[in-house]
C-alpha cells in the first residue's frame, strides 16, 4: 500500500459515508413529502388516493419537480465523492462537504414540499404544512449538522492558532 493510497482511505470511507447520509436524507424527504404527510394529512386514505383527489381539484399532484429538487442533493453527493477522492482532500475537508450538503437538505425540503403542501392545502382547505412527524428527524439531521460544521471550523481556528504559537516559540 502507497501513502498516497493509506491517506485517501479515510477520505474515501468519509465521502461514501456522505453519500449513504445525503441519500438517506433524500429518500426520507421524499416519502415525507409523497406519502407520509399526505395520508397524516387526510387519515383513513392511502398517499394515492390523496394525489388523486388533488390532481382531481387542479391542483397538481406532485411530479417531476419535487423528485428533481430532492436529487440534487444526492447528485451533488456523488459529485462531492469524487472531487474529495480524486484531489486527494483531506478527511476534515470532506467531512466538512457533506456536513453542509445535508444542512442545505433543508432548505432544499422546503422547496420541493411547498407544491404539495399547497395542493393539499387548497384541495382540502386545510394548512399547507406538514402534518407527520417525518420531517422532524429532517430537521434535527440539518440543524445538528451545521452545529457540528461549526464545532469543525472552532477546532481548525483553535488548532491554527495553537500551531502558530508553536512555531513562534521554536
Amino acid at each position: 500500500m502507497t501513502a498516497a493510497s493509506t491517506t485517501r482511505l479515510p477520505t474515501l470511507i468519509a465521502a461514501l459515508s456522505g453519500v449513504v447520509a445525503v441519500c438517506a436524507y433524500a429518500g426520507v424527504a421524499l416519502l415525507q413529502i409523497l406519502v407520509w404527510n399526505p395520508e397524516a394529512a387526510r387519515p383513513g386514505l392511502t398517499a394515492a388516493q390523496v394525489w388523486a383527489e388533488v390532481g382531481a381539484a387542479n391542483q397538481g399532484p406532485p411530479g417531476a419537480f419535487v423528485v428533481g429538487v430532492i436529487a440534487i442533493g444526492p447528485l451533488f453527493a456523488l459529485v462531492l465523492a469524487l472531487l474529495f477522492v480524486l484531489t486527494g482532500a483531506g478527511v476534515w475537508s470532506t467531512i466538512a462537504g457533506y456536513l453542509g450538503l445535508l444542512f442545505a437538505g433543508m432548505p432544499g425540503y422546503f422547496v420541493a414540499s411547498f407544491g404539495p403542501g399547497m395542493g393539499l392545502g387548497d384541495t382540502y382547505l386545510i394548512s399547507g404544512g406538514d402534518f407527520s412527524p417525518g420531517r422532524l428527524p429532517l430537521y434535527a439531521v440539518s440543524v445538528l449538522s451545521v452545529v457540528a460544521l461549526l464545532a469543525l471550523f472552532v477546532g481548525a481556528a483553535v488548532r491554527s492558532e495553537r500551531e502558530r504559537r508553536t512555531l513562534a516559540v521554536a
